[in-house]
């Protein structure tokens, strides 16, 4: 969006007379874009349960596996004039065995979860490393958001295991709710060296779009990343929170004052509500306040699927992102859509099993982004 445009000008992306987004991309594409998706999620419940997705949740209420991530990701891409280069798969649970199958299935980079409270992080993740897929280990995700401790992030023996994170030459993404955007910041200064990943924008407010004829209606809305993601631990606390302009403007200045921190980046993800005009109108305008606050060199593209699922789908998401993003140079595109990924999620250290070991190149090359 240019800055003569106002998030509510009917001719701006998701005004009330502009063109789908899927139209506008067919006709503003002059070259392929190569797109690494930095936040997908596969699950089979039969070896790791999760217990947040039931019959109420038709959409995701069965497994996931990433043969299908890739098939669906690829002919969205294809069908919008794009290509997926790669994934990042992330933890979708606090549960070492989901992240030994993560890395055992993934065919690039995974962010896993490893008890970082636990007095021996740093042995244990040497031992994560050093399993059957553990060149793939590219950071480490623990559920914040719903964590019973609102300041787990903050516990001094969680610092230890940062520290064993920046120590390793991983990275540590953050799923945290608005009012959490404050304590992301004071980690990010208590650990320079170590690279965060913000996923999801900091889940900006439901209610925030232009005008309320394009707001999405909480009630009939789907916040991947948000309600999906943390369960339904979220909704009780989500129901007290701040709503409404007030709570997208404190969001927005928290989040300005995160991007202040050089070690953070932030994922575009997790924002698509039901309903493309609705969707499209909150994409604008929470890519624009991030894309103030944080500049394309350090923002990435993430489809959140299979929970985008929960708002729309795959390609409709994907048209969005490419849509708003149209209106960037194409180096400033080529940021976003790969090179901070690549940049935030390839480890700066092999790991000292690998180091020695035959062919550790190679095995190590397996866990970087192309």
């Amino acid at each position: 969006m240019s800055d003569s445009q106002a998030p509510g000008d009917p001719h701006a992306p998701g005004g009330a007379d502009a063109p789908t987004a899927e139209h506008v991309v067919g006709h503003r594409a002059a070259v392929e874009r190569a797109i690494i998706d930095a936040h997908a999620h596969v699950w089979n419940r039969a070896r790791t349960p999760i217990d947040w997705i039931d019959e109420s949740l038709p959409e995701i209420d069965r497994d996931f596996s990433v043969p299908e991530l890739e098939t669906v990701a690829q002919d969205a891409a294809t069908a919008l004039g794009a290509r997926i280069d790669g994934f990042v798969l992330v933890q979708a649970l606090n549960d070492a065995g989901e992240t030994a199958d993560l890395l055992a299935a993934a065919h690039g980079p995974v962010v896993g979860w490893l008890d970082l409270d636990a007095p021996d992080a740093p042995g244990r993740l040497d031992v994560l490393r050093g399993q059957p897929g553990g060149e793939r280990l590219v950071g480490i995700r623990h559920l914040a958001h719903v964590d019973p401790d609102p300041e787990w992030l903050l516990r001094p023996t969680v610092a230890h295991g940062l520290d064993a994170l920046a120590a390793a030459g991983l990275s540590f993404d953050l799923v945290v709710r608005p009012w959490q955007l404050a304590t992301a910041a004071r980690v990010a200064d208590a650990h320079p060296e170590l690279q965060f990943v913000l996923d999801h924008l900091g889940q900006p407010p439901a209610t925030a779009a232009p005008d309320a004829a394009t707001s999405a209606d909480p009630a009939t809305s789907a916040e991947p990343g948000d309600a999906a993601e943390a369960g339904p631990a979220l909704t009780a606390i989500a129901g007290s929170a701040e709503n409404g302009e007030a709570a997208f403007a404190r969001w927005a200045a928290d989040l300005a004052e995160l991007a202040r921190r050089p070690n953070v980046v932030a994922k575009v993800s997790g924002v698509a509500v039901r309903g493309g005009p609705a969707s499209v109108a909150r994409l604008d305008r929470v890519a624009g306040v991030a894309l103030e606050a944080f500049g394309p060199g350090r923002l990435m593209f993430g489809s959140d699927w299979p929970l985008v699922r929960l708002a729309d789908d795959y390609r409709p998401w994907l048209a969005q992102y490419l849509a708003w993003s149209s209106a960037l140079s194409s180096h400033e595109r080529q940021a976003i859509d790969a090179d901070t990924a690549r940049s935030a999620y390839t480890p700066t250290r092999v790991p000292r099993a690998l180091a020695s070991a035959p062919g550790a190149a190679a095995a190590s090359a397996e866990g970087t982004l192309r």
